[in-house]
């Protein structure tokens, strides 16, 4: 989601100033909304979610890319700004449960003493991700306005078929030999 984030971030902001004329407050103000609705879904939404899922969270994660990725171009071209923050909640719900539910599947991959080396791993992925994807959309915007979208678009399509195939087989699958995982059961 950095990348895909970062990709459209590019055209989005200067789309949001355009539409709706932003300001600074008014983007401190959207920006803050996202950051409680993420703080909410991290903390109370995703744990029952990733309860009911169980051992495999796959599905749970192909409804948050599905999300992510089916509403983010009605977000993008909406010209009521009240549609613009309800369509973004969702997106943004279903961010914080995806992330949290990876981050919970992957806490089998590795035992107590090698958890913090792979979370580092992963928050160096995911930094990267966000470095990169400005930089793409920058140049994909420079020779369509609508090529960073096109590109998210294509991107949890491609998010959704490797979570199809692999995710349950790779990562919610594996354990480690003398630890197992809750998937939030009994916490």
């Amino acid at each position: 989601e950095g990348c895909a984030a970062g990709l459209v971030d590019v055209a989005g902001g200067v789309s949001i100033r355009e539409r709706f004329t932003f300001g600074p407050k008014d983007h401190g103000q959207f920006m803050g909304l996202i950051g409680l609705f993420y703080a909410l879904s991290q903390g109370v939404v995703a744990k029952p979610l990733i309860r009911a899922a169980g051992r495999d969270p796959t599905k749970l994660l192909l409804v948050c890319i599905m999300l992510l990725g089916g509403i983010r171009p009605f977000a993008l071209f909406t010209r009521s700004i009240s549609m613009l923050y309800l369509l973004y909640m969702p997106m943004v719900i279903a961010l914080g449960v995806m992330n949290t539910a990876i981050t919970s599947a992957c806490s089998s991959m590795a035992g107590g003493d090698q958890l913090g080396g792979l979370f580092g791993v992963l928050e160096a992925v995911e930094s990267l991700a966000g470095m990169i994807g400005p930089a793409i959309g920058g140049l994909l915007s420079r020779g369509h306005a609508q090529g960073p979208i096109g590109a998210v678009c294509a991107l949890y399509e491609v998010a959704a078929l490797l979570v199809f195939l692999y995710f349950d087989k790779h990562v919610s699958g594996c354990k480690v030999q003398g630890h197992s995982t809750s998937y939030g059961k009994g916490e």
